[in-house]
């Protein structure tokens, strides 16, 4: 069936169901729900507005941070934390419509990416230099698998 405009309206402003709630919930609550989300743009905390994604993207283009800054991102990631826990209270507790559970969920799992990224910069991972380590872990890795492989057919013969 073709959606029209009016039938996406309509389910926009229907409420989601249990079960629909519970598999936001769960995706929410899983280890690797902020993977491949998008950083907010912004958002406002106890009345202060943090340009997430500028601050992720100076952070990886700048080599040192001073202490100021170093501690504003420190005291800014629980915040960020909690912002996502707040949403997800939300999906958990209100009554939403889909939209609105939606909207909800994207802005949890993009904080808490914001959140992995900005304690990951700070701790010096990220950028090409964990790439370089990624490949190198994956070449090591092919190189056991090969060796196991090939002593594996010698016992088969």
């Amino acid at each position: 069936m073709i959606k029209r405009d009016n039938d996406t309206e309509e389910a926009d402003d229907e409420y989601i169901s249990t079960q629909e709630r519970n598999k936001l919930l769960w995706s929410l609550r899983s280890d690797f729900a902020w993977t491949g989300k998008k950083i907010p743009e912004s958002v406002e905390i106890d009345g202060r507005e943090y340009k997430l994604r500028d601050m992720v993207r100076e952070l990886s283009e700048k080599e040192s941070l001073d202490t100021d800054k170093t501690a504003e991102i420190r005291a800014l990631i629980p915040k960020l934390n909690e912002k996502s826990k707040v949403d997800e209270e939300l999906i958990e507790t209100e009554e939403l419509t889909k939209a609105e559970a939606e909207a909800l969920y994207e802005e949890a799992t993009g904080l808490m990416r914001a959140s992995m990224e900005l304690k990951d910069k700070l701790e010096g991972k990220g950028g090409e230099k964990s790439v370089d380590e990624f490949k190198r872990m994956l070449n090591n890795q092919k190189i056991v698998d090969e060796k196991y492989f090939q002593n594996l057919i010698k016992s088969l013969k």
